[in-house]
């Protein structure tokens, strides 16, 4: 909660000081008496102590108004309150928007819902945590019941645009709030979207089952329904993009899926998280340190992860073998040593019966806490997916693993081997969404860096740009499926939607560094140059080893920041296997007034350079066509800057040498 929404919030020096604010904040005449406050924040003093440690407390409030700038609590001899005018919270504005119901208003609650009421105040007097549980149960009836009056089935049923924001407001709340995910159901069923429909029903049940519970009958009854707006578009004959049902039964011919053989039920790994004495008396670095792994692990969305108290008792399972999952399943072992404040994490392979890592971590020893948790989930990751990407292993998530680490190469083997496998999951699961994603950023790669005779099966940018709606329409929460709709987007000159997805991509997970700094770069091409600098750092810090891909990334960031001389020298420690780690060289060389030098690089280099233009098929193709390509800029004046060397590589390679120079 902040006082004075979109000003600075107070900051007082004891949480016992905001508490006066939160508590006088959510009383109906926002005033309560002097002793009724010290009462409830120092319930174990005597009057005169808590009276006293009121007034200081008071005073601490009257600095921090102060310091914001704000004149909000009144306090007399006999009585504290707030200045009604001077009030502005969150959780007022919150409700304001609610009440007005619109997807913009929804996306914005989103963002200020950032947990429970006066989160971190639960301990600061029993009297106090006493009011404040009853006090969150009332604020989140509040938030509910302002936000379901807009999920009312007529209004679902209607189509309105705002449903689905409202849902998704409820399910960031509440992952596991059954009415919202039912909504959703009935909502993309009615707008005849029911591989959607299924894929939240899948979603609901996954939800529920971390709580030991089940979909309600009223919940699975709404799958046998099929609404009019669905046999609509299941009997419609034209196959066009702009056909609602273009990506729903057309799309699934064309890419020769046949959804009555597809069992669409996708296994990821199992890790199951157990906590040693991490509970209220551990340090909060401790408890801040497990969330951060466990919330991280989560934004991949390629786990399934389970509370270590469905699996054994309070002190986890015994270690144990488990056969016969190829998906894998796994421990994850949290244990906070009251001594020193060291937080050690164990990672057990249970498919082999070992441990796998095990480390003592001290926070003392590392920059920040999301630090130390991006390189314990960092370490999870990698060694998942790579025994995942063993080609015996023939499990779907372990296919597209297979897949994914093809798409990083820069060869027409590499895509053919990762197109036979995604058109294989296509075929096996039609709602697998990162199967239509892959393809994709494939067929991106195979248009703007291959010849034409080694552009397996290409489409064209429309088909990409629907595969890519498709995988959002599947599943928007996966961050692969935004960043390959952002690159589509920006081949399509949609520069602000392409922003959008990028920053979605970030959102939904900010401790993977691929991730991090392939959306960077996106962001820089879409002109949004100060996150795309800040992200891109965040994302070189968060690496263990900087594949030199990357570096190329990095570079094109501080090329569209026109810091031209540090992109030259970033761009010096990637590989030149893609024309465009040649171009933006150059381009970094010449606009840093280093014209010359490109020359001799050029010059220097030639046979191999000469090697990564002819697999661009440039001299096979339209080399004009492939300068409008390659420069993804849509700032006009970085577009310029880029094109000056977009412009000496294509003179320099199919024009006249010597008038160069």
């Amino acid at each position: 909660m902040l006082i004075a929404h979109n000003q600075d919030p107070i900051a007082a020096k004891t949480r016992k000081a905001l508490a006066i604010l939160g508590y006088l904040s959510r009383i109906s005449d926002l005033s309560a008496s002097r002793e009724a406050v010290a009462d409830l924040l120092w319930s174990g003093a005597v009057r005169q102590k808590g009276m006293q440690s009121l007034r200081q407390a008071l005073k601490q409030l009257k600095t921090a108004e102060e310091q914001a700038g704000l004149d909000v609590v009144i306090s007399t001899a006999g009585h504290i309150q707030l200045d009604q005018a001077e009030l502005r919270t969150d959780l007022q504005h919150l409700l304001k928007i609610l009440d007005a119901g619109d997807s913009a208003g929804f996306d914005e609650a989103r963002a200020l819902w950032r947990g429970e009421f006066m989160v971190g105040y639960d301990d600061i007097d029993p009297q106090f945590t006493e009011w404040l549980q009853i006090e969150r149960e009332r604020i989140r009836s509040e938030v509910v019941d302002a936000t379901l009056k807009h999920l009312d089935v007529s209004v679902i049923d209607s189509g309105a645009e705002h449903v689905e924001a409202a849902a998704n407001f409820l399910l960031h709340m509440d992952p596991a709030f059954e009415p919202a995910h039912r909504a959703l159901i009935r909502f993309y069923l009615r707008q005849g979207q029911r591989e959607r429909a299924e894929q939240q029903f899948k979603t609901c049940e996954r939800e529920l089952k971390e709580l030991d519970e089940v979909p309600e009958e009223e919940t699975r009854e709404l799958l046998t329904e099929l609404s009019v707006s669905e046999k609509q578009i299941a009997s419609d004959e034209t196959e066009t993009p702009q056909n609602p049902g273009f990506w729903r039964r057309p799309s699934t011919e064309f890419l020769g899926i046949d959804p009555q053989t597809s069992d669409n039920v996708v296994h990821f790994p199992h890790i199951s998280i157990i906590s040693g004495q991490l509970n209220q008396t551990t340090t909060n670095d401790g408890m801040y340190l497990k969330e951060e792994i466990v919330g991280g692990l989560s934004a991949y969305r390629a786990f399934d992860l389970y509370h270590g108290e469905y699996f054994g008792d309070a002190e986890g399972p015994q270690p144990i073998l488990i056969q016969g999952d190829q998906a894998g399943s796994y421990l994850l072992r949290f244990q906070h040593n009251e001594r020193n404040g060291k937080v050690s994490v164990q990672f057990e392979d249970r498919a082999e019966g070992r441990i796998v890592f095990s480390e003592i971590v001290d926070l003392k020893e590392w920059d920040s806490i999301q630090t130390a948790a991006s390189h314990t989930i960092g370490r999870i990751h990698t060694y998942v997916t790579k025994k995942l990407r063993n080609p015996q292993n023939s499990s779907a998530f372990a296919r597209w693993c297979q897949a994914e680490a093809l798409l990083v190469n820069f060869d027409p083997i590499s895509d053919r081997k990762a197109l036979q496998i995604l058109s294989e999951l296509e075929r096996r699961h039609s709602t697998f969404s990162m199967s239509y994603s892959g393809k994709a950023l494939v067929n991106i790669k195979q248009l703007l860096h291959y010849r034409v005779e080694d552009r397996t099966n290409r489409l064209s940018w429309e088909e990409i740009l629907g595969l890519c709606e498709h995988a959002v329409m599947l599943d928007p929460w996966q961050p692969i499926n935004q960043r390959a709709h952002g690159w589509a987007l920006i081949q399509s000159n949609m520069p602000d939607q392409a922003r959008r997805a990028f920053l979605q991509a970030i959102r939904l997970n900010s401790v993977d560094p691929i991730n991090l700094i392939s959306a960077a770069e996106g962001l820089a091409f879409a002109g949004e140059v100060d996150m795309a600098r800040e992200k891109a750092e965040l994302a070189m810090n968060l690496f263990t080893t900087v594949p030199r891909v990357f570096y190329e990334y990095y570079s094109l960031v501080f090329f569209a920041s026109e810091d031209f001389e540090t992109a030259a020298k970033i761009i010096e420690r990637a590989s030149y296997k893609s024309v465009v780690g040649l171009t933006t060289r150059v381009a970094a060389l010449v606009c840093a007034g280093k014209e010359a030098e490109a020359l001799e690089l050029m010059s220097r280099q030639s046979d191999s350079l000469s090697a990564v233009v002819d697999k661009a098929g440039l001299g096979t193709g339209d080399p004009e066509e492939w300068a409008r390509r390659i420069n993804f800029f849509q700032e006009p004046k970085t577009r310029a800057a880029y094109d000056r060397g977009v412009d000496l590589v294509k003179r320099y390679f199919f024009g006249d040498r010597a008038s160069l120079g």
